[in-house]
């Protein structure tokens, strides 16, 4: 019974400090792969823009509904604003799907971060609101770098 015990116990221990050990892993995230994609597909985002999907020892991983903004302008417009932050990471880049990829250090907050993402949208329809078709076109031109 003692010996039963200690294996029981070993193997518990052994299996503890696995768990641990893949909860600090780097995860691979990968959006131009389709199959990570449908592991992600049906993400609730509860009505707001952006949500924190994973985490590892180092960032939070954030999926942005990009099906909130109504054109190509609003899109890239978003993305030039998020470079200017320096806060995020654009994992993505593909703007035919809904959902965006973006990864942000641990060391700002996941309500600082969804917060960064709802500012940029308002601004971006704001700024989109106000400008013409020709004037967001001229700006494409000379602006747009996912061509």
């Amino acid at each position: 019974m003692k010996i039963f015990s200690s294996i029981l116990i070993a193997a518990f221990l052994f299996t503890g400090v696995a768990v641990i050990a893949q909860s600090t892993e780097k995860l691979t995230i990968n959006p131009g792969d389709p199959t990570f994609r449908m592991k992600y597909e049906n993400v609730d985002f509860h009505g707001k823009f952006s949500v924190q999907v994973l985490s590892d020892s180092t960032n939070n991983y954030y999926l942005v509904d990009f099906s909130k903004f109504r054109d190509k302008y609003e899109k890239v417009f978003f993305m030039s604003l998020i470079f200017q932050e320096g806060k995020v990471v654009d994992l993505d880049g593909d703007f035919t799907h809904d959902k965006i990829w973006f990864l942000s250090d641990l060391k700002y907050s996941i309500k600082e971060i969804n917060g960064l993402f709802q500012d940029l949208k308002d601004k971006v329809i704001k700024n989109s609101d106000m400008l013409s078709d020709v004037q967001k076109a001229e700006w494409l031109r000379t602006n747009d770098k996912y061509k």
